[in-house]
């Protein structure tokens, strides 16, 4: 196991002072976590837990309906859930959390934190607890669990989960004079598309994708092609970026290049919800989005929503989506009683009945097939078919080093530097080639210091 104070001491470089000026009302220690006695128990005889999370709004209801229901469905076990602001605050808080001492039970991390949990030393890899319960790994899908597994075992449990896919307004591929139930399925056909589009009138833009680091990762593994050496950082530790050398970097630049200077599409920035904001408006006739959105993009729109598969530049077998969304980690608080009752409470958020709920009052993945052949999901999919695409999209797709996604401890800030990249492509100031090549020249220098601060060789 790596030494986890090397690798806190270059990810709370220069951001020590706001982790611990967030960390107010954090979780207690191992040992007084959900206020109970040192053996983690109260009054009532049940063992306390919290769970640290970052859902809000009403995704944050789904998740306390969760516990809640988990808490009535037997006497052992109670737990309690702290919400710690977004992703990003909640990784600034755990940080602080594990210099302190003062852990959580459980706590959610999004994708990209996965390196950074998997290096910390201060987890207890799910699969760990599996033979403690019986638990049968084939409860997820194997494309799922992919994603937080490293060196073949299951780190953390996948939680909430999405994938991005296309949107499209019906309505204005009806009035283009395009078939509004064969959505384009490559990106030269999204082009296509959107100058029939435009050219008829029916929309003022024909297509948008926000500028965000998320999807050009997506597109690489639709290529059938890793963003970094050693398989994606699956098979050993990623030294370094392969997409400036297998040519998919440079194809995808040119991409989005080329869609962008043809004039029927437009940049909404880096926001995301500024380019959902112009699709939801009728403004831009597709976008790409990710599916947990789309529950809301039907019931924002006035016209018909209609879904495809994510496009890809060149067809391929390998090909397909990476999953996105966060997972749900066991901390390794010293324990073994909490550690017990913590493991219980994520299992339990694996069962058909829990998942099944939770997709409907999220609209993130049930990440249980068996979900699917509840009545109440059955119910749910009639009332919103647009979410097969979805399913069948994750169905459809292998689960192989390309679709894992990236095992990379430097991946937020590989993101940001893509969204920096992006509006040098679109005014000319970079080339696609020059674009691949300060992509990959700042990645490969933000993992060279990552992997210097953990050992990696």
């Amino acid at each position: 196991m790596k030494n986890y104070k090397k690798v806190l001491a270059l990810l709370l470089a220069g951001a020590m002072t706001a982790s611990l000026a967030a960390c107010g009302g954090g979780g207690g220690t191992a040992d007084s976590t959900g206020g109970g006695d040192s053996s983690g128990g109260d009054s009532s005889g049940k063992t306390q837990i919290t769970v640290w999370h970052a859902m809000g709004g009403v995704n944050g209801e789904a998740m306390q309906e969760m516990v809640d229901d988990f808490n009535a469905s037997q006497d052992e076990v109670e737990v309690s859930i702290e919400y710690q602001g977004t992703y990003d605050d909640t990784i600034t808080k755990l940080k602080a959390a594990m210099q302190s001492g003062e852990l959580p039970d459980v706590c959610q991390m999004y994708d990209v934190g996965t390196k950074f949990m998997s290096d910390s030393g201060m987890i207890i890899p799910v699969e760990d607890m599996f033979e403690t319960t019986g638990y049968d790994k084939s409860t997820v899908m194997d494309v799922i669990t992919s994603y937080y597994s490293v060196d073949g075992k299951q780190y953390a449990m996948p939680f909430n989960v999405s994938t991005p896919m296309l949107y499209y307004n019906k309505d204005v591929f009806e009035a283009a004079g395009l078939d509004p139930d064969s959505p384009p399925t490559t990106y030269e056909e999204v082009l296509e598309y959107s100058k029939q589009i435009v050219d008829s009138g029916a929309a003022s833009v024909g297509f948008a994708q926000a500028i965000y680091g998320w999807f050009f990762e997506q597109q690489l593994a639709g290529l059938g092609m890793t963003y970094g050496n050693n398989d994606n950082g699956r098979t050993s530790d990623m030294t370094a970026v392969d997409f400036d050398s297998n040519g998919g970097g440079l194809k995808i630049m040119q991409m989005w290049k080329d869609l962008y200077d043809s004039g029927y599409t437009a940049n909404y920035g880096t926001t995301t919800a500024d380019t959902q904001t112009a699709f939801f408006g009728g403004d831009t006739a597709m976008i790409i989005e990710s599916t947990a959105i789309l529950k809301n993009a039907i019931e924002s729109s006035d016209f018909e929503v209609g879904t495809g598969y994510l496009p890809v530049i060149e067809e391929n077998d390998e090909g397909g989506v990476i999953i996105g969304g966060a997972s749900l980690w066991l901390m390794d608080t010293g324990n073994e009683e909490k550690q017990n009752a913590a493991w219980k409470f994520i299992e339990y958020t694996t069962t058909a009945e829990a998942q099944a709920k939770w997709s409907m009052g999220t609209g993130y993945f049930a990440i249980n097939p068996d979900a699917y052949e509840l009545e109440d999901m059955k119910a749910y999919l009639e009332e919103y078919p647009a979410f097969e695409t979805a399913i069948n999209q994750l169905n459809d797709t292998p689960a192989n080093n390309y679709t894992a996604g990236v095992l990379s401890g430097v991946q937020t800030e590989s993101r940001l530097i893509f969204n920096e990249i992006i509006p040098q492509l679109y005014d000319g100031s970079l080339s696609p080639q020059d674009a691949v090549d300060s992509l990959a020249s700042q990645v490969n220098a933000a993992v060279e210091n990552y992997n210097a601060s953990t050992g990696t060789e």
